[in-house]
């Protein structure tokens, strides 16, 4: 059994500035992506307030680039603004809210790695790539058609696992 404080000072310590990589593609052309990766952190941070564990993450992609292009057919006529060179650029974007039960009589370890791999998936960082937008050469809003494709987390070179 661990106590309430030693749960949130062993969070604290543990899982500050774990490493994540984001496997993306963006649109180019009508049907044509181009792949593109992101590197980014996260932390947990416990909330002894209201019993809950916060996930926080912070990302920076590879430069994206994407050139005017109109392209007209008999059906359809596509249009994809220009992005001048720029990067996804995330800061300190709360990702999950995870409430934690008190007595802490479990394996707290089992419960935060459960609770990253909730957080960080295809799926629910989809959802964030889904909100960013581009600035266009005009200074307007782009969509780029931002697809994620993998997200994998270094639980090596992050985390030193000791036992208390």
């Amino acid at each position: 059994m661990v106590d309430e404080f030693e749960f949130f000072r062993n969070v604290q310590a543990y899982y500050q500035h774990m490493r994540f990589q984001v496997q993306f593609s963006y649109r180019i052309l009508h049907k044509t992506n181009k792949s593109a990766k992101a590197c980014g952190s996260f932390s947990c941070r416990v909330n002894p307030r209201t019993q809950h564990v916060e996930y926080q993450m912070s990302l920076t992609s590879e430069m994206i680039a994407r050139p005017f292009s109109e392209k007209g057919s008999l059906l359809f006529s596509s249009q994809y603004a220009e992005i001048p060179s720029q990067a996804v650029v995330i800061d300190q974007y709360p990702i999950l809210k995870l409430r934690y039960p008190v007595p802490i009589n479990y394996d707290w370890y089992a419960f935060i790695f459960k609770g990253t791999q909730e957080a960080f998936t295809v799926h629910s960082l989809q959802q964030v790539f889904d909100k960013y937008r581009f600035t266009g050469a005009d200074g307007q809003e782009v969509d780029a058609g931002l697809k994620v494709a993998s997200v994998s987390i270094d639980w090596y070179n992050g985390m030193r696992r000791t036992k208390a």
